[in-house]
């Protein structure tokens, strides 16, 4: 039974992402598996920290300055993935009642909203960690000194990449558009 499922489940991942490059795909999911490793490696770091509290009376220092890193590396590196696979809340409560090309056109401004949000951020953020790069006090955690400009790298890179995702998505927008 659950061998059906998982051939359901590939099928249908390979239907959605049968209009994006190879390359586009495998960089996506080498992405989406590094950062579940890392959510993986928050999740054993924050139970041995727990466990080290309550029955050793010994707390790992500076836990929380690092699963709070990650957290940045966790809910980055999965964005193009969620994206390439249309894994987003959509409310189609107005838009499914739209003929297929207002639907398309409708897409078309959203994914150009979506890109100058993505665009917006990365550029921020970007700006952020060449301050957090330059700094000589600050730009690092309190208690273990980790340096901040990393993560805004890793950051602003995962968002670039997301842009590039929508600008494919935009691309197939248009082609629907022009199709009907």
């Amino acid at each position: 039974m659950s061998s059906d499922v998982t051939l359901e489940t590939k099928t249908a991942d390979k239907r959605e992402l049968s209009g994006f490059p190879p390359a586009v795909v495998w960089i996506c999911r080498t992405m989406t598996a590094i950062g579940a490793l890392v959510l993986a490696i928050m999740m054993f770091l924050s139970v041995a920290d727990i466990c080290g509290r309550f029955f050793f009376k010994k707390p790992i220092t500076g836990t929380y300055e690092i699963v709070s890193l990650m957290v940045i590396l966790v809910g980055c590196l999965g964005l193009g993935y969620c994206q390439l696979v249309k894994g987003n809340i959509m409310i189609d409560i107005v838009t499914k009642r739209f003929s297929p090309r207002g639907q398309a056109i409708m897409n078309i401004i959203s994914y150009l909203i979506s890109i100058g949000v993505c665009a917006l951020v990365t550029w921020q953020v970007s700006l952020r960690m060449w301050d957090y790069l330059h700094k000589t006090l600050g730009g690092r955690t309190i208690n273990l000194g980790i340096v901040f400009w990393p993560f805004m790298l890793i950051m602003a890179l995962c968002f670039a990449w997301v842009t590039v995702i929508f600008c494919l998505d935009l691309y197939h927008a248009f082609k629907e558009v022009i199709k009907r």
